[in-house]
């Protein structure tokens, strides 16, 4: 038989774990949830406890080997297409024409990062949205990268193969020109997909400077602890793009923590959304001018 619930030591140790492997924090109030899920694990590797399952873990060749079962049991994943109607209302009505008016000159490329992208949903709304709604799309550079440190659901996000609750948002024009549907699931078509890149990273790890003309980092903060907000929001502001956006999650500890307040040099530009300015010239000091448009 196998244990009714992790005890709470066994909780901490596997707690400080997925913290020093991902900069996770997990509540005392997750206990119950951690277990449920895993629960799971243990049955497919034929465990009787979870203390066996932590020495398993804890090791360089066990971890290895389990590692996107275990961060998947840790973390959700959750999500579909076209998830939040006003923040898609926004990016369809306002943001395409930021990337259109400040793109005129030069290359007219748009470099998207999906922070924590999950099973791909954001990822490929986004290439949808692009698809649709920059004018002369064979002439704009589009690419997307959507990163999560799960294997498991970024082998999913690759396969872009979905069921009908990822779906339930989307409408039957947009199903029916952007997926082929077989075997009762909805296939992503190519035109779609090869837009989007997907791979490994770790928030607390950097990305290339100045990248990204736009980054999504919804529902993913409230994972960490203080300590690993900032340094995510380290992260993100220095992948943004000069005139680039940050988007956040429905609920933004940045503008509710005074720590994470303070820390911020993106500047506020609404609810959930974050800009960084654009070099535009030079003072009579000689300092350079910014501006966010």
């Amino acid at each position: 038989m196998l244990l009714q619930k992790l005890t709470e030591k066994q909780f901490k140790d596997i707690a400080k774990l997925v913290y020093d492997k991902t900069g996770i924090h997990l509540e005392d109030r997750k206990l119950g949830l951690l277990s449920n899920r895993l629960r799971r694990r243990l049955k497919a590797l034929n465990m009787t406890d979870f203390a066996e399952y932590y020495r398993f873990i804890n090791s360089d060749k066990g971890f290895k080997e389990e590692e996107s079962h275990f961060l998947s049991a840790v973390t959700t994943n959750e999500t579909y297409f076209f998830r939040n109607d006003q923040l898609w209302k926004f990016i369809t009505d306002e943001l395409i024409d930021h990337y259109i008016q400040t793109k005129k000159s030069g290359r007219k490329s748009i470099r998207v990062w999906s922070a924590a992208s999950s099973s791909g949903e954001e990822a490929y709304t986004c290439a949808i949205v692009m698809r649709e709604l920059l004018p002369n799309f064979s002439t704009w550079d589009v690419k997307i990268v959507g990163s999560d440190i799960s294997n498991n659901v970024l082998d999913k996000a690759k396969a872009a193969v979905y069921n009908d609750y990822a779906v339930s948002k989307t409408s039957p024009e947009r199903i029916k020109k952007w997926f082929v549907q077989k075997d009762g699931a909805y296939h992503l078509k190519d035109e779609i997909q090869k837009m989007v890149e997907f791979k490994f990273h770790n928030l607390r790890d950097s990305m290339a400077k100045g990248t990204y003309d736009l980054i999504f980092l919804r529902n993913v903060l409230m994972y960490f602890d203080v300590a690993m907000k900032k340094r995510v929001i380290d992260v993100v502001t220095e992948a943004l793009a000069p005139n680039g956006r940050l988007i956040v999650g429905d609920v933004d500890p940045i503008r509710t923590i005074s720590e994470l307040s303070s820390h911020m040099t993106l500047e506020y530009l609404r609810p959930g959304v974050y800009g960084k300015p654009s070099i535009t010239g030079v003072d009579a000091s000689g300092r350079k001018q910014m501006v966010t448009t």
